[in-house]
């Protein structure tokens, strides 16, 4: 039989079950479906295999075809829609406001789906008014709304006036938005560009200006020009970009599209542009052209000179970022006639707003500088709108604007990176390439895994390190991370001066002890060369990002978790700093590109070619090999039609391979020494390298003549030619080496006070040399500085040699040998730059004696004169914000400290090998030399300030700033600052600080101390007064029995408690001990009186200390709740008190009335005779010491006793508003840990736990109390008895000795 509909299985993600349960009850119906067995059946078959197994699992030990269908639903529906809580629905509905966007009946829409748990029955739509009302988040629809009537104002009406206002205000913004003129067009010029889909127009800089201007000068005039942020019109202050964040510069308040940040490069491909009302456009070479508009020339950070045209000054500004000549039309009319300009050249450029403009042609024209009268045909691209003129890079160094140093090894005018950017476009965008490989992480198994803390982050920078992740995440380079990971390291923020980039990398050196590296080895020079026989043309591919470009497996991203203030992040491509990841990438690159005509070097791709022809044919093969893996390569670092590429060594030419002079340079450059200390420095470097020089002895005999002490120096011309003669030796083979990438390499590297030297060797002889002179700012650096910015300069300038490789450097450091071992962050941060640098290399740093670098040593004090940065520009996110005027008093304060000054001599001189050695005053920061450094004229311990003595209090007195605990302000100066005996210092200061003494939390308790267990009953009762419902009440419990009871008062006279005590008295008789409080009835002459003529003791609790009269408050707990609960079920007071008075407390102890009377009340339970008749309880002592010491057990578990307190000690009494009033401890009271104190003349008793110990001057030195509290529960003063008259005291000879009357 045919059936109408189809019902699939059941998906939660998709509907909930009551809209399944729906959707079946209309299937059954439309096919007469009525059976409940065929019900069951048919949900059964259709709700799917997941349901069915829950079904299953809800039902065990049940199947589900023995259950009804009903049954199954409600069993499901309780199951998957449980019940919710009316409270938390309540306040999720009136939290619920309108967000942005959000029309009136979607906002209904959402408050009516809340409701739907709140349970407001009739009340709903008043409820949905009202949050309408409350929550529509428009104060013009608010107001309307609050100005009707409420008695008119029901839901319906509430809904017509809120959506026809909110329908008039989109149709107000459209008319306005209408009526607006487009923005004018762009005079800013970024680059040249082939056609594609058309972006937005922006305004630029100047035209906001001149809007803004003309804005101010017409009050309430609509905007005429689209918002420069969003595109879009309009009023002040409601900008849609407000508060986002753009995808491309990570600023915020602006869309990627309307980014005023620098523009990515576009290709000139005028023939692939047709349009009937354009003219044709020649094809151009890929242009990098500088945003130019109207504004002043004199820009701050822009250079300008001015060139001659024509015998006509024109100022041009220098752009080396641009690669062609802009002259504007109105210019160009001033000083060439119109028909120079040749229009079959001209071409589209895009402006900086997006607005396509046209150049008029291209006119060469003559130009030269003042400062020469030679003329430069010069191409210039002609530009019929108000911009800047622009000179680019070439025609700069052509003309002698600018000029290159020796760093700069080549400046290429080729042919072939156009089209090679036109052709393969997408090789340089800006996404992330992903090769075809997954690496995998192996481990140690015997390494244990560590899990570092996230590192705190400046302020200021939060937000940027914020967006960063996003960008990576979105990127797909790191994604959060959840679930729990064995390995977290830690994240390294940086920043480059002077610029907003962020650079997030890891600091994974616990990982990399732990993992195993593939070893791949380098090619050898003889292999590339095989590849590179009779090549002329070179080219060189850089990888953009290159270790990202290498997708982890799921187990290997889980091992490079890191951890930031924003929770914990993976890396789903391969990290930078990973000790694996050189070996990686180069065995990937090698096996890739293993059957092209190009070889890996080091982290590049060397394409070469006998002729241009073959070089092209051959870097179109490779670039279509890396389009085809998906790789992406980076465009400022590829360089193309090269002559000449060097590689560990050598150099390969057009001419053949050659050795590479840069490696000898530091040997051949080497200036003459100038005395006896150098002449002897460089003789030790030969003597080192003997055994590779033969006949040393020969060529050095007329240099070792004026190391005699009896030749007086002078360098005559036999001294040059033998010392010209050694270095050529040196550096020339057989002394020299060439490398062989199958023998370890050893970096050798020292800096002098003004030089840095290295050399790389292998097997004990020089491979390279390398030398240069540190800059004024390096030279000021601290030794360590020194040391390690030389280690840096090695690595850098032997980058070819050891790239990829494990490598041994020395150093004559010791401290830095340890501090490199450190995690970066316990680096002080000039450091962290610098190591960040040497995080690429696999280098272990060895200890090697100053007298035993012989090649290094002579290098950096005779250095060439050629100066570097090592450094970098990036910072290291730190968190040490100083003022100018903190800076500057602190700079002062360590000048006047000769503490400090005896730090900072033995700081830049060096630390010696031994304390005995160093200063006095410097032994205390001997333990940790290896990270102090110099900085601004303050001393710093990593990142934290050192302060001198004269500071120290104020520093204290800042860091106590809101008066956190002793603790917590050791930890706030331990996180920024630093000086011996800190802590110390700390503790002793704080301690004493009165306003952290009043506040202070109550004291630890103390262990439990009880009274003893009595022997009878009502030996030991406990008495005190209560108030309930309107009266007051005398409440008594005994210890031995348990046994409660009360009595009302019509008065809380002293006389009206002690007749109710003789009633009591009377009927079981007089107790051995009363424990009371201190309240006026009890401590008083009439209750004395009372306990002295009765005999029994009277005891009083300490004042304010309840506990230590827990009898009594426990009677008075049991009381109130028996009369609260008689009140509430309206019976009978006295029957329910005599049955709680036969109810057993333990099968041992039996009830409170057997203990107390040894035998049952008869109630009108029907009870036995034999069960009513007397039984005495013999053991109930022990069982009630039994339940003290487990009580006591389980109270002292958190308990700790409290140091006794002596006479004349200085202390704080508790009080419900804190410790605030000071006062001195007279003597220790009758009861256990009390004590009688003395404040302000008054005399107190309290409780141990309510006296607070404070190393404050005792209250009469104080000028004037911080607080003054009225006396509360005063003793009253003991009487002093008369002190019999003073005895005369007698001199040996037997007079009396009278006092001098001037000084009584």
């Amino acid at each position: 039989m045919a059936t109408f509909g189809n019902i699939g299985e059941f998906c939660e993600k998709k509907e909930t079950w009551e809209m399944y349960t729906d959707r079946l009850g209309e299937y059954f119906a439309a096919n007469n479906i009525s059976d409940a067995a065929r019900k069951r059946a048919i949900l059964n078959s259709v709700v799917g295999s997941q349901t069915y197994k829950l079904i299953s699992d809800l039902l065990a030990p049940k199947k589900p075809n023995e259950a009804t269908y009903q049954e199954l639903v409600d069993r499901l529906e309780k199951h998957f829609k449980p019940t919710k809580s009316s409270i938390i629905a309540r306040f999720q509905f009136n939290s619920r406001c309108r967000r942005s966007g959000e029309s009136i009946a979607e906002y209904l829409a959402a408050l009516r789906a809340l409701a739907s748990d709140c349970k407001f029955g009739q009340n709903l739509d008043e409820m949905l008014r009202d949050r309408l009302v409350c929550g529509v988040q428009n104060e013009r629809i608010q107001k309307s709304l609050l100005a009707q009537p409420e008695d008119k104002l029901d839901l319906k009406r509430t809904v017509e006036l809120a959506q026809s206002m909110q329908l008039a205000g989109d149709q107000a913004k459209m008319l306005s938005a209408s009526t607006s003129t487009m923005a004018e067009s762009n005079t800013t010029v970024n680059a040249f560009k082939k056609k594609q889909a058309q972006r937005p127009n922006r305004p630029t800089w100047s035209n906001q200006r001149q809007t803004s201007a003309r804005s101010s000068s017409t009050q309430h005039q609509k905007p005429r020009k689209p918002c420069g942020n969003c595109g879009t019109f309009h009023k002040r202050r409601e900008c849609p970009a407000y508060g986002k964040t753009c995808h491309k510069c990570n600023k915020k308040n602006h869309y990627a599209d309307y980014c005023r940040s620098s523009r990515h490069v576009y290709t000139v491909n005028p023939d692939s542009y047709s349009e009937e009302d354009e003219p044709a456009v020649d094809e151009q070479e890929l242009f990098y052209v500088r945003a130019v508009d109207n504004t002043n020339l004199n820009l701050k950070h822009d250079i300008h000179a001015t060139l001659v045209v024509n015998n006509t000054h024109v100022p041009v500004q220098l752009d080396t970022g641009a690669r062609c000549n802009v002259l504007p039309m109105n210019v160009y009319n001033v000083i060439a006639p119109p028909k120079s300009i040749d229009n079959s050249k001209s071409t589209k450029l895009i402006a900086y707003g997006g607005t396509e403009l046209h150049t008029v042609g291209l006119a060469t024209l003559p130009c030269r500088i003042d400062s020469s009268q030679t003329d430069h045909n010069i191409d210039f691209h002609i530009v019929d709108t108000q911009v800047k003129a622009i000179l680019g890079l070439t025609d700069c160094l052509r003309l002698g604007l600018l000029s290159v140093n020796n760093l700069v090894y080549h400046v290429s005018n080729d042919t072939t990176s156009p089209q090679v950017f036109k052709d393969y476009e997408d090789l340089f965008d800006s996404s992330l390439g992903s090769l075809p490989v997954i690496y995998t992480m192996t481990i140690d198994p015997n390494a244990t895994p560590v899990v570092r803390p996230p590192r705190r982050i400046p302020a200021a920078m939060q937000d940027k390190v914020k967006s960063e992740l996003q960008r990576m995440t979105t990127l797909g380079v790191i994604t959060p991370v959840s679930e729990p990971t064995d390995w977290v390291s830690s994240m390294v923020a940086t920043h480059k001066k002077n610029s907003e980039e962020i650079r997030l990398c890891i600091d994974p050196r616990d990982l990399n002890e732990a993992l195993k590296r593939p070893h791949h080895p380098t090619r050898t020079v003889e292999e590339v060369a095989a590849k590179m026989d009779g090549a002329t043309v070179f080219s060189v591919l850089d990888a953009k990002c290159s270790f990202w470009q290498i997708p982890l497996d799921y187990e290997s991203s889980l091992l490079t978790t890191f951890s930031t203030p924003y929770g914990r992040y993976r890396y789903l491509r391969m990290p930078y700093g990973l000790c694996s990841a050189s070996d990686v990438y180069q065995r990937t690159m090698e096996q890739i590109f293993a059957d092209l005509p190009c070889s890996i070097i080091v982290d590049d791709i060397l394409v070469g070619g006998r002729t241009k022809e073959e070089h092209d044919r051959n870097l179109k093969t490779v670039l279509d090999r890396i389009r085809k893996i998906n790789m992406r390569l980076n465009p400022t670092k590829c360089r193309f039609g090269l002559e000449q590429v060097s590689y560990v060594g050598h150099v390969f030419t057009a001419s053949g391979l050659k050795p590479d002079p840069a490696k000898v340079s530091a040997i051949t450059d080497m200036p003459p020494p100038n005395d006896v200390t150098a002449l002897q420095r460089f003789l030790g470097m030969v003597t080192y390298l003997a055994k590779f020089v033969p006949n040393l002895s020969d060529l050095t005999a007329p240099l070792r003549e004026l190391t005699h002490s009896d030749i007086h120096w002078c360098w005559l011309e036999q001294h040059n030619a033998a010392f010209l003669a050694i270095k050529d030796k040196i550096a020339n083979a057989p002394t020299l080496t060439y490398f062989d990438v199958r023998k370890p390499v050893t970096l050798t590297c020292d800096a002098s006070k003004f030089g840095l030297g290295a050399a790389c060797l292998q097997e004990g002889a020089p491979v390279a040399y390398a030398s240069r002179t540190m800059s004024d700012t390096e030279q000021r650096y601290a030794q360590i500085e020194k040391e390690l910015l030389a280690v840096v300069f090695a690595c850098t300038k032997f980058h070819d040699y050891i790239y990829g490789k494990d490598i041994v450097v020395e150093t004559d450091h010791q401290p830095l040998v340890t501090i490199v071992k450190k995690p970066l962050l316990s680096a002080p941060a000039r450091l962290q730059r610098m190591l960040l640098r040497l995080q690429r290399y696999n280098i272990t740093l060895v200890y090697k004696k100053g007298k035993e670098l012989f090649l290094a040593d002579t290098l950096s004090r005779a250095p060439l004169t050629t100066t570097g940065t090592e450094t970098d520009d990036l910072q290291v996110m730190t968190l040490l914000p100083i003022s100018d005027m903190r800076l500057e008093q602190l700079k002062k304060a360590t000048a006047c400290d000769s503490a400090m000054q005896q730090l900072t001599d033995v700081i830049s001189r060096g630390w010696p090998s031994h304390i005995n050695n160093a200063p006095p005053k410097a032994h205390p920061y001997f333990a940790f030399r290896d990270e102090l450094v110099l900085d601004r004229g303050i001393i710093l311990k990593g990142h934290k300030a050192i302060i001198p003595k004269s500071l120290r209090a104020e520093y204290i007195q800042i860091l106590h700033e809101g008066h956190p605990g002793i603790e917590a302000t050791k930890r706030r100066a331990r996180d920024v600052v630093y000086w011996p005996s800190m802590c110390l210092d700390i503790e002793q200061s704080v301690s004493g600080c009165t306003v952290c003494n009043a506040t202070k939390a109550h004291q630890q308790k103390e262990p439990l101390k009880s009274y003893p267990p009595p022997s009878l009953p009502w030996e030991h009762i406990g008495v005190d007064l209560f108030h309930w419902n309107g009266m007051d009440y005398l409440a008594l419990g005994d210890s031995y029995s348990g046994w409660f009871d009360f009595a009302s008062l019509d008065n809380t006279c002293a006389s009206t408690v002690i007749e109710v005590l003789k009633r009591q008295f009377s009927i079981h008789g007089i107790p051995c001990i009363v424990i009371s409080d201190n309240a006026r009835q009890f401590d008083c002459f009439a209750f004395k009186q009372f306990a002295q003529s009765w005999g029994f003791q009277h005891t009083t609790s300490s004042p304010h200390f309840p506990q230590s009269n827990g009898l009594a408050e426990s009677s008075v707990k049991r009381a109130k709740q028996l009369l609260e609960k008689t009140k509430r079920d309206g019976s009978d007071l006295y029957r329910n008190l005599l049955n709680i008075r036969n109810v057993p407390t333990n099968p041992q102890l039996g009830s409170p009335s057997q203990r107390l009377m040894s035998r049952r009340l008869r109630t009108t339970i029907p009870t036995p005779t034999p069960l009513l008749k007397p039984a005495i309880y013999t053991r109930v002592t022990a069982q009630l010491r039994k339940r003290q010491q487990q009580q006591k057990s389980s109270y002292d578990k958190s308990a700790k006793p409290l140091r006794p307190l002596t006479p004349g000690q200085v202390v704080r009494l508790q009080s419900p508003e804190g410790h605030d009033q000071l006062g001195i401890v007279q003597k220790h009271s009758r009861n256990p840990r009390s004590y009688i104190v003395n404040a302000q003349g008054t005399l107190y008793r309290r409780n141990r736990r309510h006296l607070l110990p404070v190393p404050e001057p005792p209250p009469q030195q104080q000028h004037s109390p911080d607080f003054y509290l009225p006396p509360q529960d005063p003793l009253p003063q003991p009487a002093i008895p008369h002190a019999p008259p003073p005895q005369p005291v007698l001199t040996r000879s037997g007079r009396i000795s009278k006092p001098n009357p001037k000084y009584t």
